[in-house]
């Protein structure tokens, strides 16, 4: 009896300890995942339940002068999958292919342990709504904003592309990207017990929304400009075109062209289309420079209307190197014929009449060798040899155009330097920054005047001229019907890479022009570099595509026609 006690309290007491023994594993177990695992365990539910949300503001517009909407900033949706939460995953498969997206995953194990399953970018915003309004546990969404440009490739090369972080990497979208860019906001995003997406706290948008930007651009005069210039980029199959529009009152861009340019739905191939030609490129002008020459001369009275030349048959030499008319003309000859008749000869005596130092300082008082300040990105100086190297030719070869480099814009603010009675404006295309959400002006940018380069009465001296050059000379393909127009052609040998000499094959044909002739709205240059086919010379390549913009730009814009069809032209005024 005594033994069978004793035996069944051996058990109770082994049972007890086996109890005991349990509890204190568990007891150790909790200690231990309560103490020493509780900052990973904790991190790892905050991944589950909490996720941190970089809120990105939406990207301020670019308008032009008008308010049409040239860049904006578009919602998109990226959906992910939480196989986690997820319950019915049949259910998820079949809503979202109902919707376009498909899952390549047959089950949940396919997915491993991953919490975090991208599996579509770029929704667009009906979709994505269409997809919440199921409720779906395990489907979630992160919005951003993906910049459009509704007009395709208007402006491509001016208003430049966004990176994949929305900041602006070129153009318009680089040189005002802390504007336009806007504030960051961050917020969290948690997950309820059901699965359930909810958020810290609603953002206002419209408080951190980038500025917007209204460009001096008009849409419709850069419509013109584009389908006018295309044409002939396309017909002479041309390495490159430009076209500029500027108002020479206030110096404003009202349109700007570079060929070739992109479609900023396209994935850009050469990485050279980006480069806005008009500011960035450097090019030997030609006889557009020829104002230049004769504009310093009038001035500083080493000339006179009433002065005739000698034009030496066509051919002069200086040290060694022989100068040529492409259009020989007898006899004495006066002022606004040689301009007329695009005389290198002419501006050769011209020029050294000037002078060295001053013809070098008229050069950049009108502005080349330097930075005209546009707001835009990526401008060039330009080449112009230091006077202390100038030789026997650098004078001569610079009055007609060679030995000098500039950019398109420089040679357009020039012209409407002359065209603005002689008075050197700041180029510039960013008209306003405004508000995105009550389009109050937080800056505007006024004309500005850089200097006044040669008097009134010398500019009006120069508008006749390439009034009667248009009229009677070589750029008489760039008459508009109804209208004055006041103009000058260039065609410009290009050095041949291959012999660093001037080429007989590759030209550039410009026609730099205003309308009206006198009292100009606007000024139009026109360059279209290394035309093919069987004429290069800018009075058949360059002047009939500044014809055809002008004529539409003036009915646009309704300027009263000024031409009676007076032909009768007066060389002494």
């Amino acid at each position: 009896m005594r033994r069978n006690i004793k035996k069944h309290i051996n058990r109770k007491t082994v049972l007890v300890l086996m109890v005991l023994a349990v509890f204190f594993l568990l007891f150790t177990k909790l200690v231990y995942i309560q103490i020493f695992l509780h900052d990973k365990i904790r991190c790892n539910v905050d991944k589950m339940v909490n996720r941190q949300i970089v809120e990105i503001s939406k990207r301020g517009d670019i308008l032009d002068t008008k308010g049409n909407i040239l860049a904006t900033s578009v919602k998109k949706y990226n959906i992910f999958l939480d196989p986690q939460v997820i319950e019915d995953f049949s259910n998820v498969k079949d809503s979202l292919f109902t919707n376009g997206i498909q899952i390549k995953e047959k089950d949940l194990n396919d997915f491993g342990n991953r919490a975090y399953v991208p599996i579509v970018y770029n929704v667009d915003s009906s979709i994505a709504d269409n997809i919440k309004s199921t409720k779906l546990k395990g489907v979630g969404f992160e919005s951003k904003y993906v910049r459009s440009y509704p007009e395709g490739k208007m402006l491509s090369n001016i208003l430049g592309i966004t990176g994949c972080d929305g900041n602006g990497l070129e153009g318009i979208e680089k040189i005002c990207n802390n504007c336009l860019l806007g504030s960051r906001v961050t917020s969290n995003m948690h997950r309820d017990g059901r699965g359930y997406i909810i958020q810290n706290k609603v953002i206002d948008q419209s408080k951190i929304c980038g500025q917007n930007v209204i460009l001096s651009i008009d849409r419709n005069i850069q419509y013109i400009a584009e389908q006018g210039l295309r044409k002939s980029f396309e017909k002479y199959q041309a390495k490159k075109a430009i076209c500029i529009v500027q108002n020479p009152k206030t110096g404003s861009i009202l349109a700007m062209v570079s060929l070739p340019d992109f479609d900023h739905l396209e994935k850009i191939k050469d990485l050279k289309v980006l480069r806005n030609a008009a500011i960035s490129d450097i090019y030997e002008p030609g006889s557009t420079f020829k104002i230049v020459t004769v504009a310093s001369a009038l001035e500083e009275g080493k000339v006179k209307l009433s002065d005739t030349f000698y034009l030496e048959n066509g051919k002069l030499k200086i040290a060694d190197h022989i100068i040529k008319d492409d259009h020989k003309i007898d006899g004495m000859v006066s002022l606004s014929r040689v301009m007329e008749m695009s005389s290198n000869i002419a501006m050769v005596k011209i020029a050294k009449k000037l002078g060295n130092n001053d013809f070098y300082e008229y050069i950049r008082k009108f502005g080349f060798y330097s930075l005209t300040g546009i707001d835009l990105p990526g401008e060039a100086k330009g080449l112009l040899l230091d006077i202390k190297e100038w030789n026997a030719l650098t004078l001569p070869t610079i009055s007609f155009g060679q030995g000098i480099g500039v950019t398109a814009l420089q040679m357009i603010n020039a012209f409407s330097a002359i065209a603005n009675d002689g008075v050197l404006l700041k180029p510039y295309i960013v008209q306003k920054i405004c508000n995105c959400n009550d389009d109050s002006p937080q800056k505007i940018f006024n004309p500005m005047e850089i200097r006044r380069v040669i008097s009134k009465e010398t500019a009006y001296t120069i508008k006749k001229i390439l009034k009667n050059a248009v009229d009677l000379g070589t750029g008489k393909s760039a008459k508009v019907k109804g209208y004055t127009v006041a103009g000058k052609t260039g065609t410009a040998q290009k050095i041949d890479p291959l012999t660093k000499t001037y080429s007989k094959k590759f030209y550039t044909a410009s026609f730099c022009g205003m309308l009206p002739a006198m009292e100009p709205e606007f000024v139009i240059l026109v360059i279209i570099d290394e035309p093919k086919g069987q004429s290069y010379y800018a009075s058949s390549v360059a002047s009939p595509v500044f014809a055809s913009i002008a004529q539409s730009i003036a009915q646009y814009l309704e300027i009263p026609k000024d031409d009676l069809g007076d032909k009768k032209v007066n060389r002494k005024f």
